[in-house]
This record gives structure tokens, sequence and C-alpha cells, in this order.
């Protein structure tokens, strides 16, 4: 009888051992492949798909790699972040608890690979204080980068997050030092230059600062325009209305002429149009305090340079506010109507104003139109009335509630 060496338990490690190996391998193929397909779906800009495969891939290298594993924090960023752009901030925050304390014990509390977990995790963050926080942690740590561009699209990162959770009045330093880089580094005509010359301009107006508001923008114009055969673009027409109503602030409507000629041949002219600039209607010292609210409705001509003329009354509650109402549009430019090439006047323009006069409460007050704009850029965000101009101490404007969004 032959003797059996190999013992009945000694057969079961072995096919054990073996099993765990193939298994193991397994799991690193599925890992890969999930991994590959996430990268594929970034590449080709498909967000739900890719948060599919972040998912996939955050899983299985969890069971891969473990816990406690640098591999699988960065997993969690990757998968948070899109968690993030669909507002699941809620699991976005289960996703990167704890991933923060994995990344410090491997790079230490000042380095710079901390920074996306911190601008993710101030993202999710359901309390406005901590979002900031780690907002300002992550501007620090970014120094460290040895390319400064990637500090200034960090920075450039944080003031949308900032926008985009109604803290616009903290957002003052992080357009600063992107700007500072990127006026260094880029050519006049790259696109990012100008969102931050834009932003640039926004803060010297809200400063008063208005003659340098207007040379920011006219920065910002130069990135902005297209090809001169292509179409104008929303941010060269916004940024070209921006630049009307500060020339016109300043009185100095010829230039401002310019942009409006410019706008002609990209605004379609419409009988509902309304004024680019609208000028606050005036009173004698004294009176407002006599006056009741009332309603004007006048018909003028708008020239072919924008400018209001011929204005009459035809239609008045109160006709005490006619003279006022006339000298108000008389202050108005449009976008002149454009006909085969050619600015051409327009005659027969409406427009109605409504005047309140509550305690305290200006008449007539200019209303600005904007024209629609990206995400960050929008008008309604750049809001800071009430809050403080020293904005690193802006406690009072604060943010939003969870995770911009609160889910």
């Amino acid at each position: 009888m032959t003797r059996n060496w190999l013992s009945q338990p000694a057969v079961c490690m072995v096919l054990a051992i073996a099993f765990t190996t193939c298994a193991r391998a397994d799991e690193r193929g599925d890992f890969e492949q999930s991994y590959a397909r996430y990268e594929r779906h970034m590449e080709a800009n498909e967000p739900e798909l890719a948060l599919a495969s972040a998912r996939d891939a955050y899983r299985l290298g969890t069971r891969l790699f473990g816990q406690d594993s640098v591999n699988t924090a960065n997993l969690a960023i990757n998968y948070a972040t899109l968690l993030n752009d669909s507002n699941d901030f809620k699991s976005a925050r289960k996703v990167l608890k704890g991933k923060l304390r994995i990344l410090e014990a491997r790079y230490g509390k000042d380095a710079v690979e901390l920074v996306p977990i911190a601008i993710q995790t101030a993202r999710a963050a359901k309390d406005p204080t901590a979002a900031l926080e780690h907002l300002q942690r992550a501007a620090s740590l970014s120094q460290g980068y040895e390319d400064d561009l990637m500090e200034a699209q960090r920075n450039f990162d944080i003031l949308t997050i900032l926008l985009a959770r109604g803290g616009t009045a903290l957002t003052e330093p992080y357009v600063d030092r992107a700007y500072e880089i990127y006026s260094d580094r880029l050519d006049a005509r790259d696109f990012r230059l100008g969102l931050m010359a834009y932003h640039k301009s926004r803060w010297a107006s809200h400063h008063s600062e208005f003659d340098q508001g207007i040379d920011y923008l006219l920065q910002a114009l130069v990135a902005f325009k297209g090809a001169p055969n292509e179409p104008m673009g929303d941010l060269e027409l916004n940024v070209r209305i921006q630049l009307v109503q500060l020339l016109e602030q300043l009185g100095r409507s010829d230039q401002a002429t310019e942009h409006l000629l410019k706008l002609s041949a990209a605004i379609p002219w419409s009988a509902s149009a309304e004024p680019v600039y609208r000028r606050q209607a005036e009173f004698p010292p004294g009176v407002v305090q006599s006056l009741k609210d009332g309603a004007v409705r006048l018909s003028f001509t708008v020239d072919g340079n924008g400018f209001v003329t011929d204005p009459r009354v035809i239609e008045s509650s109160n006709a005490v506010l006619n003279d006022a109402a006339i000298r108000m549009v008389l202050g108005f430019r449009y976008v002149p109507r454009l006909v085969d090439g050619h600015t051409v006047s327009t005659p027969g323009v409406e427009y109605r104003e409504s005047f309140t006069f509550a305690a305290g409460q200006k008449p007539g007050a200019s209303r600005f139109t904007r024209a629609p704009v990206r995400g960050f850029m929008n008008e309604d965000l750049f809001d800071i009335s009430g809050c403080s101009s020293e904005v690193s101490t802006a406690r009072s404007c604060e943010l939003l509630g969870p995770g911009g969004g609160g889910k």
C-alpha cells in the first residue's frame, strides 16, 4: 500500500490557498476593469456612467486594498467628487468619513496631497462653518504645489464652491490669488485669466473702484472674444453689457456706444426690449415724502446709437410723476436695432415704471438687466449687500445650508 504523505487537512489547506489566490486575482481584475470604465466615462464626459463606475471601483478597491489604504482613500475622493456633482451630499459625507485621517497619516498634515479631500469634504459638509474651515485649509495647503498654476486652479475651485453655497462675500482673497498667478503665467486670451479678470471687476465695483473695474472687464473681453466670424458668446455678451453699465455710470456714453453697437449684432431686436442701462428717477429734495405711489407708461424712439429720444407719457396713474419719468428714460441706453447690417432708429418703444415711496426706499431704483450667464457668473450670486467688505472676517455672511443643497 502506497503511503499518502499528504494528510487530508493539508490537502484542504493547499486548496484553500489556491482558491484565495485565484479569488484575489479575480478581484484585482474586476477592480481594474471598473476603474478603467471610470476613466473612460470621465474622459467622455459621461457623469452618470462615471458615477456608477466610480462606485464599483471604490467598493472593489476597498475589498482589495483594505479600509485603511491610501488607495481606498483616493478612490473615495473620486467617488465623492461625482456624488457632490450630483448633489448627493449625504452619500459623499459617508464615503469620505475617516479618509482624511488615512491621508494625514501617510503624507502629514501639511501636505498638498490633502487638498482634494479638503475640497470635497467642504462641498459635502453639512455645517457651513466646517465647510469654510476645510476650504481655508485647502487654500493654505495649495501653496505647497511646485507649479503655482495648480494653486491658482484650487483657488478657482474654492471660488466656485463659495458662490454655489451663497458665500460670495468670502471669495475676494481666492479671486485675488488666482488672478495674481494667472496674470503672470497665462496668455491674455486664456479663458481662465478672463474669468478671474471678470471677478476682479466685480470686486473693484463693489469697492467703488469703477475705473479699475472697467480695466478688468476689458481684460476679460480679450479672453472671451471669439473669432471675427463667430457669433458672440454669452460671456463676451455679458461683459459688454456690464461695460455699458459702468461706462454710463461714469458719464462715458461715447465709449458705451462702442459696446452697444457690437451687441446689436448679437441680440435680436424685440418689441419688449429692456434697456441695458437704466437711470434712477430723481425728485427734488423734500418732495419724496409727499408723493404717492404710481406708475407711468412712456413711448419713445431708440436711435441708432441706443439713446432714447422724444419720450412722451401715454399712460399715468399720477401726473406728478410724469416729468421725473421722462428725465429718467432719457438716461437709458438700449441695444439699437440692426437692419441689413446697419443700426436704425426704432420709434414706438414702450417702457412702464412703477414708483413706490415706502419709508426709507428710493424711488425708481435701477434694475439692471443681465444676459444669461454661466453658473458661477450668475449676477444673483453676487449680491453682497449687508455683508462686510472685510471678507476675511465676514462670518456674518454665512454660507448656505448642508452641502450647498442639503441632501
